[in-house]
């Protein structure tokens, strides 16, 4: 069931299947190179995926030719996000955005969600979305910024 288009950039968002993880995972270890803040944490992090994709609602943004390139996990009754990542060569095509849009429809509230402090370009991303910082939960080096949604 395909949730949100985009025919220009030729991507659709849909409930993720069983089947998807591996692809989650990829696009996830891809990303996560961006954040050598993180390097440590790397397969508790993924552990944690792991355990997200069989509790939570999650959301896939996927292209024909590419298959899954961008993914959205959402603990929907808390309309908290844990987790938003998009294949580096997909970004500035709208994933992020249209994940996050489907996501609050499903939750029917404004979400939040936590950014490390270290990841200036998630939290520059969200600031020109409409997101508003709400909490500041540490230091450069340490720590998460919490946003909420428009």
């Amino acid at each position: 069931m395909v949730m949100l288009s985009h025919d220009a950039a030729g991507w659709k968002i849909r409930p993720h299947t069983r089947e998807d993880a591996e692809a989650i995972e990829r696009v996830f270890r891809e990303t996560f190179v961006e954040f050598p803040w993180r390097a440590t944490r790397e397969a508790r992090d993924t552990d944690r995926l792991r355990y997200l994709l069989q509790t939570s609602t999650v959301l896939v943004a996927e292209e024909d030719n590419a298959g899954v390139v961008g993914f959205l996990i959402l603990q929907a009754e808390a309309a908290y996000v844990s987790h938003v990542f998009v294949a580096p060569d997909w970004r500035f095509c709208g994933i992020a955005a249209g994940l996050l849009k489907v996501g609050r429809s499903i939750s029917g509230q404004r979400l939040r969600l936590d950014v490390d402090v270290d990841n200036e370009q998630a939290i520059s991303a969200y600031t020109q979305l409409g997101w508003k910082e709400t909490v500041d939960q540490g230091r450069a080096g340490v720590g998460q910024v919490r946003f909420i949604g428009p």
